[in-house]
């Protein structure tokens, strides 16, 4: 099994090469890569186009990512595209960012990576939706679908994401598309039958399942062999705090547990930029490592024949 963190919180923090250094150096294998971070919301709803992702700029960014990860060894186990791919009320904003999505599929299949996490659409709007359930999902199997020439002609699986809502002014957090488990085995299932092959899969963001009350043992054992990604961090079950394991609330026995039956073998991957923002530059690196021995600790007792903890289970 391998090891992996999510590059953002490390670049902003140090830049790219001591960035890559720092993740090497903690003990990391692989890196989730962040091609999500440029956009603004006020872009995106005024429709304005972002040109981080055009080609003067991208490919120039991608070129030194790949020169450092090559420098320190480190693989891309998977990476994360633009986010969000709807956006309500603004058609030009969903076609800004769709567009610079397939600009990501297609740097993630030239760098190798296997895996693209895009995050399903849908409106965010715990009080006044705009979309059924039903438009919602039709919405998201047709853009799914129109991507998987891309898919197959870059070798890349896309992995949807179990998501979650907020009404800002109660702070009250609301399911959302992907958050139950019926619906998402149905988009997998329904997609790779469109694809004719495995072009789309799942990716697990245990933080998410923490703020809606979840059992990710449950979810692991149910997703099955569509589970091939994961975002694992912590928060104290009210905010999407994106925390190290152990820094909130969530019942990690039963994270250990879920993939111990499962036999889990993919990348174990950390979405921790939240930690790694509480501290001054100079101490990321030591904060990356925490979390890498944490991953190591799962590790073991996710591969080991006999877990000590099953006794009490």
């Amino acid at each position: 099994m391998k090891l992996s963190v999510q590059t953002g919180g490390t670049f902003e923090a140090l830049g790219i090469d001591a960035g890559f250094a720092a993740i090497k150096a903690a003990g990391f294998d692989t890196v989730d890569l962040g091609l999500d971070c440029a956009y603004k919301w006020e872009d995106l709803t005024s429709g304005k186009k972002n040109d981080f992702y055009d080609d003067e700029k991208f490919l120039p960014y991608v070129n030194e990512i790949k020169t450092a990860a090559e420098k320190y060894g480190i693989s891309f186990g998977q990476a994360h595209a633009p986010f969000p791919i709807f956006v309500p009320r603004s058609p030009e904003g969903s076609k800004n960012v769709q567009e610079d999505v397939k600009k990501c599929i297609k740097v993630t299949g030239e760098l190798g990576c296997p895996y693209i996490i895009i995050h399903p659409g849908y409106d965010g709007s715990a009080r006044y939706p705009s979309m059924t359930k039903e438009q919602e999902y039709k919405m998201n199997i047709d853009y799914y679908t129109s991507i998987i020439p891309l898919l197959k002609e870059y070798r890349v699986v896309c992995c949807l994401e179990n998501m979650w809502m907020q009404d800002w002014k109660s702070k009250k957090i609301y399911t959302a598309v992907c958050s139950e488990l019926s619906e998402t085995i149905r988009y997998i299932d329904e997609l790779n039958a469109i694809a004719g092959e495995r072009c789309f899969g799942f990716c697990l963001d245990v933080g998410h399942l923490l703020l809606l009350g979840q059992d990710p043992c449950y979810w692991i054992e149910m997703l099955g062999d569509r589970l091939l990604t994961l975002h694992i961090h912590d928060n104290d079950g009210i905010n999407d705090n994106h925390n190290s394991p152990y820094i909130g609330v969530c019942n990690w026995e039963r994270f250990i547990l879920g993939l111990r039956k499962m036999g889990y073998n993919s990348i174990l991957n950390f979405e921790t930029f939240g930690f790694n923002q509480k501290f001054p530059k100079e101490l990321v690196p030591a904060a990356l490592k925490f979390t890498a021995d944490i991953g190591k600790y799962f590790i073991g007792r996710i591969e080991a024949e006999t877990d000590p903890m099953d006794e009490y289970r």
